[in-house]
């Protein structure tokens, strides 16, 4: 199986807001998002998914948020062999990014536009002096991944704030990681070079640069 952009893109969807499943000859591959804000990334998720593994993916609304499950030996021995992707219990904490994406930035870009587009935020905050400070912040609890993330975009010319580690409010205590993107200049250099394919994040980042 070729690693192209397509691929590159839905394995970062899969870092971000995915799921591989290999047990008792059960080969699946999901995606979970948001029921209002993913909607049409989810149509953009369901093509790229028949280009790449020829899959005819459903959209399906559960819990209140939207899934997409696929099987396919082929492409979960892929994921799991070739590119080494963790998978089962324990997945998000070790999840990175494979060398062979991360060193080839025309392939890596597509997996960083796949983990923002669906762990990623897009907002504007207040700042000393500024009312609307623009930001894009990924989330994970990968440390790996956040180190990944700060090193190929700086290496790329983004200027990346210091990675905080923080623990959430949650029942399960793992910490969390955030990569702060910083201000209007960070925000165009990400469209005009990464840019989204989750219309929604688009959007936001598109009217968080209008309103500096």
């Amino acid at each position: 199986m070729k690693i192209t952009p397509e691929l590159a893109e839905l394995v970062g969807a899969l870092i971000g807001d995915g799921f591989i499943y290999n047990n008792f000859n059960k080969y699946r591959i999901g995606f979970t998002g948001n029921q209002i804000n993913d909607k049409d990334y989810y149509k953009f998720l369901q093509n790229l998914i028949l280009k790449v593994w020829n899959k005819e993916a459903k959209i399906k609304e559960r819990w209140r948020g939207l899934r997409i499950v696929i099987n396919s030996k082929e492409a979960v021995s892929f994921l799991i062999n070739e590119l080494k992707l963790p998978f089962g219990e324990g997945k998000c904490e070790k999840v990175s990014i494979p060398n062979i994406i991360l060193n080839d930035w025309n392939l890596a870009k597509y997996t960083i536009r796949g983990i923002v587009d669906t762990d990623g935020s897009v907002f504007v905050a207040k700042k000393p002096g500024i009312d609307k400070y623009p930001s894009i912040e990924i989330t994970t609890v990968s440390s790996k991944l956040a180190l990944q993330l700060k090193n190929v975009l700086e290496k790329q010319g983004f200027r990346v704030a210091k990675i905080w580690a923080y623990q959430p409010k949650r029942k399960n205590r793992r910490i969390a990681y955030k990569v702060p993107l910083n201000g209007k200049k960070n925000i165009i250099k990400w469209i005009n070079e990464i840019g989204f394919s989750n219309p929604y994040k688009l959007n936001r980042a598109i009217e968080a640069v209008k309103n500096q």
